[in-house]
């Protein structure tokens, strides 16, 4: 059949299934393309023997990074969360603001308030426990302003 041909004609046929060929490959790439990347097909450990040492390696530092949040998530409540300062004169007309109260309080509204008083002859520091947002011990009103502050209230 195609040896009664003449060249033009056989360039003709050739011509032909080129574009045809050509026109598939952009029809198959086109509807690639829309499918999106998600839908190529994923390597397979025959394909890739790395892969499974990949999966391996990714499985090791997720567990270590939830181990880790586990251990953040136990030690939160306990760290500082809440902090107050109150800086005043407990001395009207005498020196400046150089006293502080200071409240230290964790998630639990646990800590401590910590005052200090400087006076002409020096400086006192006094210290109160708290214990779920109060304490024992008689506070200040520049005590109290500070606590309330670390309590975010």
């Amino acid at each position: 059949m195609f040896g009664s041909l003449t060249d033009a004609q056989a360039w003709l046929v050739t011509l032909v299934l080129c574009a045809a060929l050509g026109a598939a490959a952009i029809v198959m790439i086109v509807l690639r393309a829309r499918r999106g990347p998600s839908a190529a097909p994923l390597p397979t450990r025959a394909a890739d023997g790395s892969l499974s040492g990949e999966l391996s390696e990714i499985t090791a530092r997720l567990a270590a990074l939830e181990q880790s949040m586990a251990q953040m998530g136990k030690a939160l409540p306990r760290s500082v969360q809440g902090v107050g300062v109150v800086r005043y004169n407990p001395f009207p007309g005498v020196g400046s603001n150089l006293s502080f109260s200071l409240a230290l309080l964790d998630g639990r509204a646990n800590g401590v308030v910590v005052s200090v008083i400087t006076g002409r002859d020096g400086s006192r520091v006094y210290g109160k426990a708290v214990e779920g947002g109060t304490s024992t011990y008689p506070l200040s009103d520049e005590e109290r302003q500070a606590l309330a502050i670390a309590r975010g209230t």
